[in-house]
């Protein structure tokens, strides 16, 4: 009877991830490359009698083999290490995600998916609206942008609207009603000018999420805007197939109550 697997086949999906936390600097050294006793003791700065407890207890779960004077994974081994080192790199990307994303209430309507192998930017200190260079870099390269806005930052608005223009990108912007009604306040003549570009469509709607977002395309990615009490939280961008058919169900189900705006719609302009 091959006791290796009799123990594998004993334990749980939770006592083998402890073994993998636990043993993790041994089993990814092994899976890149196999080695002699001799040199994993000098790849791990491990005595060798440490070592000899750590290998015993990977190929106690079937992780590790050794073979003709060799530690090897087997089969188990490698598919487990490739998905550890997957999720690892999962949590700490959500882990990000969740701190930039920590102002939002129980009800923010994140899913996963929006925040799994994301990239995050927290506002910093001294000009924490800075990190909205995030989302206008991004606008300069796309070729397409929808967004929406339950909040307007002031000065960042225009610069939105002048950078897809500068760089011919169809811009496609739905407003919560509070947000146009203060633009048209303070700038009647440039929101009426805006809506009359080809290249840009305006929408109010019901707004009723606490982050802005964004959708982009080629390259297609989104972008979830974090308000502070003034200002920028932070900015979280995903590029993953999963994360945009979110944000475009979303944005679908929020189009489906917007008005087109025109200038006519825009007070003393």
């Amino acid at each position: 009877m091959d006791t290796s697997n009799e123990q594998m086949s004993d334990q749980s999906p939770h006592e083998l991830l402890y073994t993998v936390n636990r043993r993790w600097d041994c089993l990814q050294a092994i899976v890149e490359e196999p080695q002699e006793k001799r040199a994993l003791v000098d790849t791990l700065s491990m005595p060798r009698s440490t070592l000899d407890t750590v290998v015993r207890e990977l190929e106690g779960a079937d992780l590790v083999t050794y073979h003709d004077g060799v530690w090897q994974p087997t089969v188990a081994g490698e598919a487990t290490a490739a998905v550890y080192a997957n999720t690892v790199d999962s949590i700490r990307s959500i882990t990000a995600a969740g701190e930039v994303l920590s102002p939002l209430s129980g009800d923010h309507e994140v899913p996963t998916v929006a925040l799994e192998d994301a990239d995050s930017f927290p506002a910093e200190e001294p000009v924490p609206d800075a990190v909205l260079t995030e989302f206008l870099d991004r606008i300069a390269t796309a070729d397409r942008v929808r967004g929406v806005a339950p909040r307007a930052l002031s000065g960042y608005t225009d610069r939105v609207f002048r950078i897809a223009a500068d760089n011919d990108t169809t811009l496609e912007m739905t407003l919560a009603e509070s947000v146009f009604e203060r633009l048209s306040t303070l700038d009647p003549e440039t929101v009426a000018d805006r809506l009359q570009r080809p290249l840009f469509s305006v929408y109010r709607a019901p707004v009723d999420i606490e982050f802005g977002f964004w959708i982009g395309e080629e390259p297609d990615h989104i972008g979830l805007i974090v308000y502070a009490d003034r200002g920028v939280h932070g900015v979280v961008i995903n590029d993953t197939p999963a994360a945009v058919e979110w944000a475009a169900d979303r944005y679908a189900s929020i189009q489906a109550a917007a008005e087109e705006l025109t200038p006519a719609d825009v007070p003393e302009a």
